[in-house]
């Protein structure tokens, strides 16, 4: 299924050379570019802090309701 195309924004970021090169290892190795990778690896961090932050939220309304 082909996803919606968003808008974007475009920045400059420094990253260590070995970190770099690691990643470009594994974007070669998938056949995928580094922005891809970049994208996918925010999205899975950014939904386990989302559900991070619901399960502290789950366990403080737990400990308050006892």
């Amino acid at each position: 299924m082909a996803r919606k195309k968003e808008d974007s924004h475009q920045f400059s970021v420094k990253f260590p050379k070995s970190l770099l090169e690691e990643i470009d290892q594994i974007c070669t190795a998938n056949y995928i570019t580094r922005t891809t990778w970049l994208i996918r690896s925010a999205i899975e961090k950014l939904e386990r802090e989302r559900t991070k932050g619901a399960e502290d939220l789950i366990a403080k309304i737990a400990s308050h309701e006892k």
